[in-house]
């Protein structure tokens, strides 16, 4: 008993919305007590601009076109006429002293006329090595060289940095090594050594293309094999210049 008169009450509260009674305002004001609709009075609308521009025959009115004239400007269009002159205009600019005059000094360098510095590596450097850039690589000279006057031997310590690395990546990318910044006792040496390692993206991309066409994708199992690193050995020898 206790369920169905709860039920009863839950489905009188589901049912509420339905009790509520609903108004149209629009109905209300316009129909009367009666439900018949209210007639209203029509109200006529004046339009000024017609009824000005238009006659009894409801024919627009025409005006006599009547020119404006500038008694002024008519009376005074001939008294300030142009003057045209014609002359030469002569500059003078001003003398220069030669004691304030300034001249700028360019001084042209010839490299190839320089002093060649032949040098190695001390050990021998990969970009797999964990070195960053601007840290200094060690090279020695391979030669006797005479430089201001004065004779380094051959093994004399240059200092050299590194100015850009990037390691290899996949799909091949090979690995780049940028070291300048060359210094024998402090003397700055001309020159520049750029690495790169080997490009196995030539291969590898053809590679991934046909393997995937031929073995339903398996070629993306290629695509992390990565590019060759910059490598400099001690076997290699490299000449720098020193100006003179």
């Amino acid at each position: 008993m206790k369920k169905i008169l709860a039920f009863i009450i839950s489905l009188n509260f589901a049912l509420m919305p339905a009790y509520c009674t609903i108004s149209d305002d629009f109905a209300d004001s316009s129909l009367d007590k009666t439900l018949k609709i209210k007639i209203t009075s029509q109200k006529s609308v004046q339009d000024d601009f017609v009824q000005n521009s238009l006659d009894k025959n409801l024919k627009i009115r025409t005006y006599k076109y009547s020119p404006v004239v500038d008694n002024f400007g008519e009376s005074n269009k001939n008294k300030n006429t142009a003057v045209k002159k014609y002359g030469l205009v002569q500059e003078t600019l001003p003398k220069i002293n030669e004691q304030n005059k300034i001249q700028r000094k360019i001084v042209i360098t010839d490299i190839n006329s320089g002093i060649s510095v032949p040098i190695k590596i001390c050990n021998n450097y990969s970009t797999k090595d964990k070195f960053d850039e601007g840290d200094y690589l060690d090279f020695k000279t391979t030669k006797e060289v005479l430089i201001n006057q004065k004779i380094y031997p051959e093994g004399t310590p240059v200092k050299a940095r590194i100015e850009n690395v990037s390691k290899n990546l996949s799909w091949g990318v090979p690995a780049d090594l940028v070291v300048g910044n060359f210094s024998i006792d402090n003397i700055p040496l001309a020159g520049e050594i750029e690495k790169t390692g080997a490009n196995r993206s030539l291969w590898l991309k053809p590679c991934v293309i046909c393997v995937s066409l031929l073995f339903f994708g398996a070629g993306v199992l290629l695509i992390p094999i990565r590019g060759g690193h910059a490598k400099i050995r001690t076997s290699q020898i490299y000449t720098l210049e020193a100006v003179k």
